[in-house]
């Protein structure tokens, strides 16, 4: 566990004892809402989540059942805000080892934060959510692991958690015809940095043309930002946000689209939270946006020209925590010469998260690897290839392929319809 210089006080180690720096504790719970606080004192610890999570049934150690990191965060919680843990706090009866600050570093990204245990717990407790801010304690003390922290880097140096620099984005989206800093456009898109690339680019690219729309890029815009938040570094990631809102407003357009699935959760819901912003404007999944164009009838669909059976990986952030439920599968219905749809819900704690952002951190590939099994299997029970709605979804998928894991091709939702929709 190799540490890294912080600017944040954080705490130091006395004689096998944690101690803790108040400015650490106030940083790490700066966004915390009255429901989340309720989360975290109101979780009994039953248990019950774990059986929805891949990386507790891979393991089966106690670390990894999602409660205990609320459990984690609850303790740090009490120990500085509430009446009984301030006392115990001064008494020493209550204190942080060392030993249980490297289970912190060993649990916080046994998780995806896909919401599946959220959904599983009798009272709702986001657990999810205490993972992300242990990673932010991580973060804040020197301690995060090294990808998630150069993704934190990339974004302030380029705006862009894959460090791809202005100059390339704006080349590429020149070269797929996207039409860059157009004022006064119905939409702009916002990219994620992994699908900053021609293939991508070029569908989306094609599925706006096809539906005749007036869109628009902004050349200083080639990442939604919520890479740094998912490391812990909420600050940078809030910057991000913030641009991404005021850009639309420089550009005067009407909405926000993306096609990343984690895109729309984190700039519809988990970016306002986060800067207790008030949002004035529409975000949508760019599977709402040609749905409610079919439904409008502004635009027609044909069938994509896919003749194996094919179902759908529903993304763990749009649909779950995104909560948009409806277009993602009905598009695929109608364009899908094959459709196999899964029975549950795409909100459903029964479906089993990918290995999502984790995907890219080594340190995490073997047991990434034991725990997307469980959602790869679930899916050839339907067919054998799938469908994606998020790029990190996407990667997972592909590498599941590889892993000949029961699945035989993952396909981006963009390449589906890009030669389906039609004015």
């Amino acid at each position: 566990m190799e540490r890294r210089r912080s600017d944040c006080g954080g705490f130091k180690l006395e004689k096998g004892k944690i101690k803790i720096g108040r400015q650490l504790v106030s940083r790490t719970l700066d966004e915390i809402s009255p429901f989340d606080v309720w989360g975290l004192q109101e979780c009994m610890r039953c248990g019950i989540c774990r059986y929805t999570c891949p990386f507790w049934l891979t393991t089966e150690k106690s670390t990894d059942v999602p409660a205990w990191r609320t459990y984690e965060v609850n303790k740090l919680f009490s120990m500085y805000y509430t009446g009984y843990g301030i006392v115990a706090r001064y008494l020493r009866l209550r204190k942080l080892k060392d030993s249980e600050f490297k289970q912190w570093f060993d649990s916080a990204y046994n998780c995806t934060a896909c919401g599946g245990c959220t959904e599983t717990s009798p009272l709702e407790i986001p657990n999810w959510y205490t993972a992300i801010l242990l990673r932010r304690i991580l973060h804040f003390t020197g301690f995060n692991l090294g990808v998630p922290e150069k993704w934190i880097s990339n974004v302030k140096e380029t705006g862009n958690a894959m460090g791809i620099i202005k100059e390339k984005w704006v080349e590429i989206a020149n070269s797929v015809g996207l039409q860059i800093d157009k004022k006064g456009a119905e939409l702009l898109y916002v990219p994620s940095s992994l699908e900053v690339n021609s293939n991508i680019l070029g569908q989306i690219s094609k599925i706006l043309d096809g539906m005749n729309s007036n869109f628009t890029v902004s050349s200083d815009i080639s990442d939604s930002g919520y890479y740094a938040y998912l490391a812990g570094d909420f600050e940078t990631a809030r910057k991000r946000f913030m641009n991404i809102y005021e850009e639309a407003k420089k550009l005067n357009v009407k909405k926000i689209i993306v096609s990343d699935g984690s895109s729309y959760f984190f700039l519809r819901w988990q970016g306002p939270k986060s800067l207790r912003y008030k949002l004035d404007i529409q975000i949508e999944h760019l599977t709402e946006t040609i749905y409610n164009a079919y439904n409008d009838r502004r635009v027609k669909l044909e069938k994509a020209d896919i003749k194996d059976d094919a179902t759908v990986h529903d993304s763990e952030f749009l649909s779950r925590l995104g909560g948009l439920h409806k277009p993602p599968r009905e598009l695929m219905k109608i364009v899908l010469p094959s459709f196999k749809e899964p029975k549950p819900d795409p909100s459903s704690h029964v479906l089993f998260t990918c290995g999502h952002h984790l995907e890219m951190i080594p340190e995490k590939k073997e047991i990434v690897k034991k725990a997307r099994l469980y959602a790869a299997k679930q899916l050839s029970n339907w067919a054998k290839t799938v469908v994606t709605f998020d790029p990190n979804c996407q990667l997972s998928m592909e590498n599941a392929v590889k892993d000949s894991q029961g699945i035989e091709k993952s396909i981006y939702f963009t390449e589906v319809l890009a030669n389906s929709v039609r004015s």
